[in-house]
């Protein structure tokens, strides 16, 4: 297995709940970034759906592309165990504090899953959810 081969399998295994994804997403913000992340969460109460879709990848792409870059840095370990012991460092250490650092968001992010995982909740298919959303509020875009 390959080091790219590697990472994926590493963050499928070990970094896909959704509160690691967002911890990593915060630790390694992209350079370009179009819209905060805060603004990111607050649309999802509006577009929960995206939580499942977009943002979920992006955010696995940045954990694999920080995993990839950070996690080859002993020469004397073998890759899986360089692997290994860099996440133990994020599950036990810097996932941990981003959680405390930026408790308010988690929080939010929480709320939305309660909300997207309730029985009475339902998620509109985007052109159709926009074109009701149009109907009910004209402003809203």
């Amino acid at each position: 297995m390959d080091r790219i081969e590697l990472v994926r399998h590493a963050v499928e295994q070990h970094l896909n709940d959704i509160n690691d994804l967002l911890a990593i997403r915060l630790l390694f913000a992209p350079d370009n970034v179009v819209v905060p992340i805060e603004k990111e969460i607050l649309d999802l109460y509006t577009y929960p759906e995206r939580l499942e879709t977009s943002h979920r990848d992006e955010w696995k792409s940045i954990a694999i592309k920080a995993l990839h870059r950070n996690g080859f840095t002993d020469p004397s370990q073998t890759d899986q165990e360089s692997v290994a012991a860099y996440l133990g460092f994020l599950r036990a250490e810097a996932i941990p504090h981003c959680l405390t650092e930026h408790n308010a968001l988690f929080q939010n992010l929480q709320e939305i899953l309660a909300i997207a995982r309730a029985g009475n909740t339902i998620a509109f298919p985007d052109p159709r959810r926009r074109g009701l959303m149009r109907l009910i509020w004209p402003d809203h875009r």
